[in-house]
């Protein structure tokens, strides 16, 4: 089953994945909302791509979704984002085969994601807001097998396009994690100098006038791929 695609090539052994003697950091490309999208990530084959199932700028349908993952090449997964929606809708959406992960980016807690695995199979992402190093530390603590870590900023709940201060990341954290917020082809070296998320996360800073850019893609896919540490 392509549910599981993404275990089989190593994404849930933890954080960063080592290949060889160096470690990989995979990458999302989140925010898709084209067929045309699709295409592009074909070509270019991050790890994960994100459909948006909450807000208004990149929000997509049950129905698009269904529709790009059809003409998605196995190889690379697919993350539904949603925002405080019921469980039992969520689990509807993940019984279609459109998702191989849920991403939960709102205020959903560890009683929420315990009801919503009763019905679902798919690993669970829970974004975190950070504001300190306890919101993560108390994160762990939700059930959900990774973490992805955001930018906070109040009545918003991502895709804000800024950083949040690195070091309020525990330097061990019992839990792999995406890291998001402001991320770009230049921070992002930065970043994975001092940090070892499993995966960065990016949506913003690959567009072009509230479009994906195949040319801002593929710098940011090839500035994480190029860094060894």
């Amino acid at each position: 089953m392509r549910l599981f695609a993404a275990f089989k090539n190593g994404a849930a052994l933890g954080h960063a994945v080592k290949e060889g003697h160096e470690v990989k950091t995979r990458i999302k490309i989140c925010g898709l909302k084209t067929i045309e999208d699709i295409h592009m990530v074909n070509r270019l084959r991050p790890d994960y791509v994100g459909f948006v199932f909450a807000g208004r700028k990149r929000r997509i349908t049950y129905e698009q979704a269904e529709e790009m993952k059809r003409e998605l090449v196995p190889e690379i997964a697919s993350v539904g984002v949603f925002v405080n929606e019921e469980p039992e809708r969520v689990a509807e959406v993940a019984r279609r085969g459109i998702l191989d992960y849920i991403q939960l980016h709102g205020d959903e807690d560890a009683v929420y994601i315990r009801h919503l695995k009763d019905f679902i199979c798919q690993p669970v992402i829970k974004a975190v807001r950070v504001r300190s190093c306890e919101d993560i530390l108390r994160a762990q603590e939700s059930g959900a097998e990774y973490l992805l870590l955001d930018t906070y900023r109040a009545g918003e709940y991502g895709g804000v396009g800024e950083t949040f201060p690195w070091e309020m990341i525990p330097e061990k954290l019992a839990k792999p994690y995406f890291l998001a917020g402001g991320l770009d082809s230049i921070n992002v070296r930065a970043a994975l100098k001092i940090l070892h998320p499993l995966a960065v996360d990016v949506s913003s800073s690959v567009e072009t006038d509230g479009r994906k850019d195949e040319e801002k893609v593929r710098r940011f896919i090839r500035a994480v791929r190029k860094y060894k540490r």
